[in-house]
């Protein structure tokens, strides 16, 4: 049985140069050195690795047509959540927002 989580602090946004494959990735940073690499494949029907944990360490993957919508959720939203969670080698690991008001109504 394996779980963890932490609530991202800051993050980075990368895209690489002169790259065939992983062109792009974010880095979360929670506040107490915990960090999750998030990869992206090429391709809607790319097979995506299972996200991992090593201590304070995490890597997802995410095809890249959702790197925007990550993106707009980091920017847009508070708290997010890295969740690893694979027990009974179910990988049902997310980036996702806490739990927040029902017609909050987002302000531009």
């Amino acid at each position: 049985m394996a779980k963890s989580s932490f609530q991202v602090e800051s993050y980075s946004y990368y895209n690489w140069s002169s790259r065939n494959n992983g062109k792009s990735n974010l880095i979360l940073k929670g506040a107490t050195g915990q960090v999750c690499s998030v990869w992206f494949k090429e391709g809607p029907n790319a097979v995506l690795p299972a996200a991992t944990n090593t201590g304070s360490y995490y890597s997802f993957y995410y095809h890249h047509d959702q790197l925007q919508h990550l993106i707009d959720m980091l920017r847009n939203e508070n708290p997010i959540y890295v969740y690893f969670n694979n027990d009974n080698n179910f990988n049902n690991s997310r980036i996702s927002t806490g739990n927040e008001p029902v017609g909050e109504g987002e302000m531009a």
